[in-house]
Order: structure tokens, then C-alpha cells, then sequence
């Protein structure tokens, strides 16, 4: 298998945060940058929350109009530990990603990420016939 064919089927992060609607994702292997970061846990370290857009050189983009976004953290990050998933293209569950990320996604998320050659639909819980309640 060549290094190009290589992707992250599952990951599992203890203390993970779910912002995932549906299973099915992709994403790309990074090491985020704390240079800008101050949010601190209890033991002062740093963390980026899932759901938080991130740029090509792992730092946090946090406002319109997400300028060089590239994809969502998959999990929560802590600088002891800056190893990431980035999400590429799945289902996000938009409320949950929002919360653990503390921003409000618009349109220009959406555009900021699919010119970045993501594919991520960001939606409302699936019920079980398949068709979206529309809330949470």
C-alpha cells in the first residue's frame, strides 16, 4: 500500500467528544499548534476542542471568514499530546460541534472547507427512519 492510499478508519480517544452524526469519515493524520492557543485545563494544559477548524500549519481558525481552513478536529487535542485527527469528509452533527467547539458555523465554513477539497455535511441527528427531525 502506498502512503497516499492510507486512511483512518476508527479512532478512539479516551474522554472523546462525538461530533459525528453517522460513522462514516475520513480524515488526514496532523499535529496541531498550540502558539495561539489559552484554553487550559485544570493542570495547565492546553487543549483544542472537536469540532474546531484548523488550518494547513495545525493552527485554530476561529472566526469568518475561516481564511485557510482545512478541515474540523476530530477529537479534542492537549498540547502534552498535539497528535490530531482531521476531519475531511463525514457527517457532522452541527449542535455538538458547535458546543464543544464554543463557535457558530455559517456559510463561509462551509465554502472555506469544501475549497479546501473537504466534504462534510453538517446536519441534525438522523432518526431511525432515516429522515432528520431538524433539531437535536
Amino acid at each position: 500500500m502506498a502512503r497516499g492510499d492510507m486512511r483512518i478508519n476508527t479512532v478512539s480517544v479516551s474522554n472523546e467528544v462525538e461530533i459525528l452524526n453517522r460513522k462514516e469519515f475520513e480524515a488526514v493524520s496532523f499535529t496541531a499548534d498550540f502558539t495561539g492557543v489559552s484554553d487550559a485545563d485544570d493542570f495547565g494544559v492546553r487543549y483544542i476542542k472537536a469540532g474546531t477548524p484548523i488550518n494547513a500549519d495545525g493552527e485554530v481558525v476561529s472566526e469568518t471568514p475561516w481564511t485557510g481552513a482545512i478541515g474540523l478536529l476530530l477529537h479534542d487535542v492537549y498540547e502534552s499530546y498535539p497528535q490530531v485527527a482531521v476531519l475531511k469528509t463525514g457527517y457532522v452533527h452541527t449542535t455538538r460541534a458547535e458546543e464543544s467547539s464554543g463557535l457558530t458555523y455559517d456559510a463561509a465554513l462551509v465554502t472555506a472547507l469544501n475549497a479546501a477539497g473537504c466534504r462534510i455535511a453538517f446536519e441534525e441527528p438522523i432518526i431511525a427512519s432515516g429522515y432528520s427531525t431538524g433539531t437535536t
